[in-house]
């Protein structure tokens, strides 16, 4: 397939590539860059390389934000292939594309769920209340920002910036992208971030509702699948000396290299404590991301204190030894998200989750007028909270669990 695809393109002229790249064409530079990676054959590097377009790649190589009226989710793959690329070349221009890239898809072009896109385009530049609609957010360009975040990751694995987002969207969109309710593990392609919105309510042209067995077929189906498999994705990294815990998800590391277990317990982030218990022997380094929103975290080795400040890797160099036991404390306050373009319409947080508002059927015509003093949390075990709205008292809980209601 591979070769198909060289012998076809390799008789276009540039021009003609170029311009046949005005359509969607998915992550060929990525995919083709993957191929030399696995057979070092520089033939698949110039192939992918034939698929840097120009167009979008010149205006981020300078750090121009040239994204308004494009298709979202046809760029971010092509982003992707330029991280890949760099790897192969170790050509700067293709780091910078990918980080810049990266850098003003996150700060202009997102919504407070970490997802991007109205319609499935990127508007100008912070225009985030200008587009609360039924049609925001798909769930692909989601999906690909988060590969595009662990390839950014690995060139710079000591900026806690890049796996801040990655719990961040994954939380708040991703999670809340299937129906917990059906059997057949159905999806949405748009998250609606309309006052009154629901998940599986929305333009079907686009997949707003939710998908079904037989009579949808979306692209958002098929990475959806995906991100349910890759849950375990990226909470641990290791290199030659270091064990890196980037995300809090109960689960256990078997790192066959050092013959090393470790077994995190966390219920976050109902609960604000990670707990890890390393199995066997050696001296290695634990880094633990302590995210920027975590303020007076606190972290300990059997009960000694380990320094630890928010927005770095609270760094554990130690020889090792069964039953030794970490345990990380991130405290959650809330926080306001005010939106770029009107710090008048903004999001409520606890910790990294996004709240929302239980509305039940009503439906709202304009965006609820929330008196921040009066958000109260109803319990201690669960986010649970109530908050005053417009004169009423509404219920609110995280949005990833924000299903069957307005």
């Amino acid at each position: 397939m591979a070769a198909w695809v060289d012998s076809r393109t390799g008789k276009l002229t540039y021009a003609q590539m170029q311009a046949m790249m005005a359509t969607e064409f998915g992550g060929m530079n990525e995919v083709l860059a993957d191929i030399f990676h696995q057979t070092g054959d520089q033939r698949w590097l110039t192939v992918a390389q034939r698929f840097d377009h120009a167009a979008i790649f010149d205006p981020l190589a300078s750090n121009q934000d040239s994204l308004n009226g494009l298709h979202a989710n046809t760029q971010v793959p092509k982003w992707i292939g330029a991280s890949r690329e760099y790897k192969a070349t170790g050509t700067s221009r293709y780091q910078d594309i990918a980080r810049n890239a990266w850098n003003i898809t996150v700060s202009a072009h997102s919504y407070a769920i970490g997802g991007n896109s109205q319609a499935e385009h990127f508007r100008l530049p912070n225009a985030i209340a200008t587009f609360l609609n039924q049609d925001t957010c798909e769930a692909c360009n989601t999906y690909n920002m988060l590969k595009l975040t662990r390839e950014l990751w690995l060139t710079n694995p000591s900026a806690t910036t890049y796996f801040d987002f990655y719990e961040r969207a994954l939380l708040n969109h991703l999670l809340g992208q299937q129906n917990p309710s059906d059997g057949h593990g159905h999806v949405t392609y748009f998250t609606p971030l309309n006052p009154g919105g629901r998940r599986g309510v929305g333009p079907a042209w686009g997949g707003g509702t939710w998908s079904t067995d037989y009579d949808s077929f979306w692209c958002c189906q098929g990475t959806g699948l995906e991100t349910n498999t890759k849950l375990m994705d990226s909470i641990y990294f290791y290199d030659n000396s270091a064990l890196y815990v980037n995300l809090f998800i109960p689960s256990v590391l078997t790192w066959t290299q050092r013959s090393v277990t470790v077994a995190q317990t966390t219920d976050f982030p109902r609960g604000d404590t990670t707990t890890l218990k390393v199995t066997g022997a050696g001296k290695w380094v634990m880094r633990v991301r302590i995210p920027a929103w975590a303020s007076g975290a606190q972290v300990t080795v059997n009960g000694q204190a380990i320094s630890s400040a928010a927005g770095t890797y609270a760094s554990i160099d130690r020889t090792w030894a069964s039953g030794d036991t970490v345990v990380v404390k991130l405290p959650m306050k809330l926080q306001v998200i005010p939106a770029n373009d009107n710090p008048s319409i903004a999001a409520i947080a606890y910790g990294p989750v996004i709240l929302s508002g239980n509305y039940g059927s009503e439906t709202l015509s304009t965006t609820p007028a929330l008196n921040l003093a009066t958000v109260k949390r109803t319990g201690t075990t669960g986010l649970a909270f109530t908050a005053t709205a417009g004169g009423k008292t509404v219920n609110l809980g995280p949005f990833y669990d924000a299903q069957g209601f307005n």
